[in-house]
């Protein structure tokens, strides 16, 4: 969105250059239009910390108003089909749009789904089986955002930058902790 306003603002900066020097009514009208899309950008702009992740690119960006915090690799998901007998089927991708953080987690634990017993080829325990339960893989802390989706940190901390999660998306537990510090509930994060 930043872009998208800064790219309006140059073309009405490029606009001047085809006014004529005699027009100052119409060079007045157009800085006051500047001053207007300033303003309704900064008032469009989250007043609580925030964060973008770009799938494309693996980066993470926590944001206060227009400044940057912190820029990091993050990693994505991996766009992996897996299939599994009776139809089932998971694809890992980073769900894309706008969410807000709504649970914060200290020492988060993972539920191990079924798709991680089936990637493994390991039998899948009952959905109450304590080998579901798995301490230590999500780092520190998490942030999720909805449906089971986190940011989190990880200990594959060589595959950073890179697509290869499940669907959630990947810090290193120093970035983790500085976006987990500065977030709170309903804090924005969009990913596209």
């Amino acid at each position: 969105m930043k872009y998208f306003v800064l790219l309006i603002l140059c073309f009405i900066f490029l606009s001047f250059s085809s006014i004529e020097k005699e027009n100052p009514e119409q060079i007045q009208l157009l800085e006051n239009r500047i001053l207007e899309l300033r303003q309704t950008y900064t008032e469009l702009l989250p007043k609580k910390p925030y964060i973008i992740v770009s799938t494309t690119d693996n980066q993470i960006q926590l944001m206060s108003r227009d400044s940057i915090l912190l820029k990091s690799k993050c990693s994505t998901g991996s766009y992996i089909l897996l299939k599994a007998p009776g139809n089932r089927e998971w694809l890992f991708k980073t769900p894309r749009g706008a969410f807000k953080v709504n649970v914060k987690l200290k020492n988060p634990w993972w539920y191990k789904p079924d798709w991680a017993y089936i990637e493994d080829n390991d039998p899948i325990p009952s959905l109450e089986s304590p080998r579901r339960y798995q301490d230590g893989v999500l780092g520190d802390f998490a942030l999720g955002f909805g449906n089971g989706y986190l940011i989190h940190g990880t200990l594959y901390t060589r595959l950073l930058g890179l697509p290869v999660t499940h669907g959630c998306v990947r810090l290193d537990d120093d970035a983790m902790r500085f976006v987990f510090e500065r977030m709170s509930h309903g804090c924005k994060i969009f990913i596209y």
